[in-house]
């Protein structure tokens, strides 16, 4: 119960910015509310003046106030309808964007233990409950509440004995609707988790559509879909049956206690205690009670699902953003780093990735990160960023440490190539620009000149402007690379930290990102993890690397001609290619004649 008191708090929190329009809503609202005993108080005239007394003026009167009311009525439902759904609308969408930005500025960690369906359905699915619950829920609550007051008011007045005998069936409502609520809550949260399972599994089914062709492992998918689908059926059942048996249960203790205020008021209609009007007005606003009642009772669903998304939100904005320094931006940075006995373990891992790291990288050289997979290489380059923030240790940056610099002034210090390449749906202009949208459109042709992506821009049916597709579905693997290279020519960051930068192309085209990735390295700092001899041998110092430890370092003769660990992954092949050249095109054979 305090529970859903806090979460009804801080929904209530969203509506607060546009709290004159929700004074407006609920102005109306009492309005509205206040005009609903008109109604059966009108019957009494009609029925003792108009029809038994047979008074002249009260047959065109009640008519007359009739019609009134039903008009004053409309419009203050009307007012207090399109208000709160402004209220609401904008609310959600205010939540809706907090949600995003915040997703977008936590930990990579969370990211990473989270799956990427749960994320999504909080957007796809938790905020569209949510809203639900803060537009027709609050309403339905909120007019029908006063609804309920104003005609137990009126009741009350006209005949408060009866009124009592109605007013016991109460407490037994009350907890059939509390026992029903605490068992949807948690129907809608296991709802919920199932719904992100079955978004995550989509979304994985659609990302790896070429890994199912080639295995043939359509029927396994659509297994593994099918029980996720057959399990939100059974749990989604299990909520409707327990809303469903809700609502006649509260209708039927409504009625009970109906019939016998009937009886009663027969009794005492017959005793000449109550006039046939009032007898009729009484029963009248008594049948007007069930509507609203049914109401309450049906949006209590809606209510619980809203509180279940709202709890999943909450949970996701109570959670910490990744750790940001305050301060103005400083200058460019000159691009000296240094580890000092850095140390950092993944979360739930019990071996450390990276352990007693310690390496001084002046300005402007080029560092090459080498050794077998899984030893740390691509997680030091990602500490850099600040991705991730070590268990120990510092990394410095000219001088101090990262930890205190802003994030957004550190990561416009960096730019990065990863061995994923991620590009957006739009045109290859917008990707390689991606983060400066105001730059001229010569420097991005120059950018796309450094990395050789003219090449095949150019062959493009509309150059730049071409739209790549979902994740640069309509490029190749090389195609994309280089764009993602020309994104790191026009950041034109200190920091250069390339991540297999060159895996997908084949040898002539890294040949040609070799030759301006030598250009852009002048007066950079760079990070290189390759596994590419070609891309590894001209570095300025080679560090090899195993279980997250530093075991040797200096240049490829000097490794070489040591024999040690480098030598091995040289020989071994496992964590350095050796260095192919392309092989001539034959010539295609003559046709025979």
């Amino acid at each position: 119960m305090k529970d859903s008191i806090a979460l009804y708090r801080r929904l209530l929190a969203t509506i607060l910015p546009y709290r004159r329009v929700v004074a407006i809503s609920v102005i109306a609202m009492i309005a509205a509310a206040s005009l609903e005993p008109v109604m059966p108080a009108l019957l009494k005239p009609l029925v003792d003046k108009s029809l038994i007394a047979k008074e002249h003026a009260a047959q065109w009167q009640v008519p007359l106030f009739l019609m009134l009311a039903f008009l004053a009525k409309g419009l203050a439902e009307y007012a207090a309808s399109v208000s709160s759904q402004w209220v609401a609308n904008k609310a959600i969408t205010d939540l809706r964007q907090r949600v995003y930005r915040h997703q977008m500025h936590l930990p990579l960690s969370v990211h990473q233990a989270e799956a990427q369906g749960r994320m999504m359905s909080r957007i796809l699915y938790d905020i569209p409950q949510v809203g639900s619950a803060l537009s027709n829920a609050w309403i339905i609550v909120v007019r029908d509440t006063l609804v309920i007051i104003g005609l137990a008011g009126y009741l009350l007045w006209t005949a408060w004995e009866l009124t009592l005998l109605l007013l016991l069936i109460a407490p037994v409502v009350a907890w059939a609707i509390r026992n029903a609520s605490r068992k949807l809550r948690g129907g809608n949260r296991a709802m919920q988790e199932t719904a992100a399972r079955m978004t995550g599994t989509v979304g994985e089914s659609l990302t790896g559509i070429r890994e199912i062709k080639l295995f043939g492992t359509h029927a396994h998918e659509d297994s593994r879909f099918a029980d996720i689908s057959e399990r939100l059926r059974k749990e989604t059942m299990r909520t409707v049956r327990i809303s469903s048996v809700n609502v006649p249960l509260v209708q039927v203790l409504a009625a009970t206690a109906v019939s016998i205020v009937i009886w009663a008021a027969s009794a005492l209609s017959a005793q000449d205690r109550l006039t046939p009007g009032t007898f009729v007005a009484f029963v009248a606003a008594m049948a007007m009670l069930f509507e609203p009642i049914r109401r309450l009772t049906n949006v209590n669903t809606v209510i619980q699902k809203g509180l279940a998304g709202a709890q999943s939100i909450f949970e996701l904005l109570d959670r910490e953003p990744e750790p940001d320094a305050e301060g103005a931006d400083g200058p460019r940075a000159r691009g000296a780093l240094r580890f000092e006995q850095v140390r950092f373990r993944y979360p739930g891992q019990t071996e450390p990735a990276i352990r007693n790291f310690t390496l001084d990288i002046p300005p402007g050289r080029t560092i090459a990160l080498v050794g077998a997979s899984g030893s740390g290489k691509t997680t030091t380059i990602q500490l850099i960023a600040r991705f991730f923030e070590p268990e120990s240790g510092r990394i410095l940056l000219d001088g101090a440490p990262i930890g205190e610099a802003p994030l957004a002034w550190l990561r416009a210090q960096i730019a990065w190539v990863g061995q994923q390449v991620v590009l957006f749906d739009d045109t290859v202009a917008a990707n390689i620009a991606y983060g400066r949208p105001d730059v001229a459109e010569e420097d991005v042709i120059r950018a796309a000149r450094h990395a050789h992506a003219m090449e095949f821009i150019d062959k493009l049916p509309q150059g730049l402007a071409t739209r790549v597709g979902a994740n640069g579905s309509q490029l190749s693997g090389g195609q994309r690379q280089r764009i993602a290279i020309a994104r790191a020519f026009l950041k034109d960051a200190p920091i250069l930290l390339l991540d297999e930068a060159t895996s997908a192309l084949d040898n002539e085209s890294e040949r040609a990102v070799k030759d301006a990735l030598a250009e852009l390295r002048q007066n950079r700092t760079v990070l290189v993890v390759a596994h590419r001899l070609s891309t590894i041998r001209d570095a300025d110092l080679i560090v090899v690397m195993e279980h997250g430890r530093i075991v040797e370092q200096g240049s490829h003769a000097e490794l070489s001609a040591a024999g040690g660990a480098y030598a091995r992954l040289l020989a071994s092949g496992e964590g350095i290619a050796p260095e192919t050249e392309a092989l001539p095109m034959e010539p295609a054979p003559a046709p025979r004649s």
